[in-house]
């Protein structure tokens, strides 16, 4: 009799053995990652992938990071910049690309102001610091295209995102470097975008679609339940795609996306349709790689550590 109550429990806890359907995922109050998941449950994506998925808001991504460091969270979203600096110090991360959407430069309708020249010696405003991926890939542009050091071309300051946007609409910045939802929030109030991110990538070398963030684990997850991620990426897939085909599940989202007009609802459903990432992983990776490499001329140690190409391993292939 004890031999079988000890078969039962065993039974037990292998049925409910951690990963068996249950993950935990960061996220924050209003990225675009609580759109995807909204939708996941409302069309119960969960029920027909048998996942349990489990919230964890988070109130910034360095606080989402700590989550998943300190193993609060299974799941969060950052870029491969950040993975491969993990893997260069031993953690076994692996990145799936989730996003393209980049930003741009914004100014105001009423400039006149039609090229980066006209802009000499004006207050631009930048979104983060002064290594976040947007501004190197622009420095990197300017320095190519321009054979300047944008820095001291422009009366650079950078700030918040949000601060950003006050400042460009208060009159205080001549233009601003933002990122995606912001820019398109000012686009929906009139301003306009002299410059996009994928406007810049040509100029580096960076052909095709360069996706910026995306779903970050630890490979153990993956290798101890292949499935279960599986599941997870195809209930995500199915979300998106409503999300890339249906204006109606849009208006649905509204007030969940912060948006204050149609107008804006509209620029925001068409920037995240525009970020979702197009062309086969290797084509993907490769321009990964390209960007990569980039900002390690760029930027050097301050932006990747002391890794000289892309870790291997940052990239995860369900095929290994």
């Amino acid at each position: 009799m004890a031999y079988l109550i000890t078969i039962f429990y065993l039974l037990i806890f292998l049925i409910n053995k951690p990963y068996a359907n249950e993950l935990k995922i960061a996220v924050l109050k209003y990225g675009s990652v609580n759109w995807e998941l909204d939708v996941l449950y409302h069309h119960k994506l969960d029920k027909k992938f048998d996942l349990n998925i489990k919230k964890v808001q988070v109130t910034n991504k360095d606080a989402a990071a700590i989550a998943f460091l300190s193993k609060t969270v299974d799941i969060f979203v950052t870029d491969w910049i950040w993975v491969s600096k993990q893997r260069y110090q031993g953690k076994k991360f692996s990145f799936l690309p989730y996003s393209s959407a980049a930003g741009g430069l914004i100014i105001s309708d009423k400039n006149n102001i039609s090229n980066l020249s006209g802009l000499k010696d004006k207050k631009i405003g930048v979104a983060g610091s002064s290594i976040d991926k947007s501004w190197l890939f622009f420095k990197a542009y300017f320095k190519k295209k321009y054979g300047e050091d944008a820095t001291r071309f422009f009366k650079t300051s950078f700030a918040a995102p949000p601060l950003i946007n006050g400042l460009l609409k208060a009159g205080e910045l001549d233009a601003a470097l933002n990122y995606w939802n912001y820019v398109a929030i000012l686009e929906a109030q009139g301003f306009k975008t002299l410059l996009t991110l994928e406007d810049i990538y040509p100029v580096l070398g960076i052909k095709g679609d360069l996706p910026l963030i995306g779903y970050v684990f630890n490979e153990e997850l993956a290798k101890s339940n292949k499935n279960l991620l599986e599941r997870f990426l195809k209930a995500t897939n199915e979300s998106r795609k409503i999300l890339e085909t249906s204006d109606q599940e849009w208006l649905r989202l509204k007030k969940l996306t912060g948006a204050r007009s149609d107008q804006m609802l509209i620029t925001l459903r068409d920037g995240f349709r525009k970020g979702i990432p197009k062309g086969n992983n290797v084509i993907l990776e490769e321009n990964i790689q390209k960007a990569y490499s980039v900002l390690q001329d760029i930027g050097g140690k301050n932006i990747v550590g002391d890794g000289k190409i892309l870790a291997e391993g940052t990239i995860w292939n369900d095929n290994k």
